[in-house]
């Protein structure tokens, strides 16, 4: 709940210095107005590229957006790599199973399948993965190097 709450403020917070309505940056993001609405109430989770395309709009980070830092960004932002192939890399050089955050976390083997399978983790994933593991949001999924 808290996670909900601190991306919809930085969400509302963020349109509100752009100046531009729900409707605007559905279109931008190619979704329905209705989605950015759910958002900004906490109501909906974004996947990872919704994530990112925020982020990139308004030029911040994922940490910054997730209300897990305040610099708004502090990095050039990369292409993000396929993401269970980037985090299969991290886990291994950091010697951490999947095993070892299915029974850690409350993240489960389905989602890796998922993941191996190519759909894109929500956003409460990413941010329970980089907690668990130390790391920023952005490094997770392959923006920041």
């Amino acid at each position: 709940m808290e996670t909900t709450l601190k991306i919809s403020e930085r969400l509302s917070e963020l349109m509100n210095e752009k100046g531009i309505s729900n409707k605007e940056l559905a279109e931008i993001l190619g979704v329905a107005p209705n989605s950015v609405g759910r958002w900004k109430r906490g109501a909906r989770y974004m996947r990872l590229a919704q994530f990112v395309a925020i982020a990139d709009y308004f030029n911040c980070s994922l940490d910054f957006l997730a209300g897990r830092s305040e610099t708004v960004i502090d990095f050039i932002p990369k292409k993000c790599p396929p993401f269970y192939e980037h985090l299969r890399n991290i886990l291994t050089n950091k010697n951490i199973t999947k095993y070892r955050i299915n029974t850690e976390t409350k993240i489960k083997s389905s989602h890796f399948v998922d993941w191996k399978n190519g759909s894109e983790p929500q956003i409460y994933s990413l941010i329970e993965l980089a907690d668990y593991l130390d790391i920023s949001i952005d490094f997770l999924v392959g923006r920041d190097r």
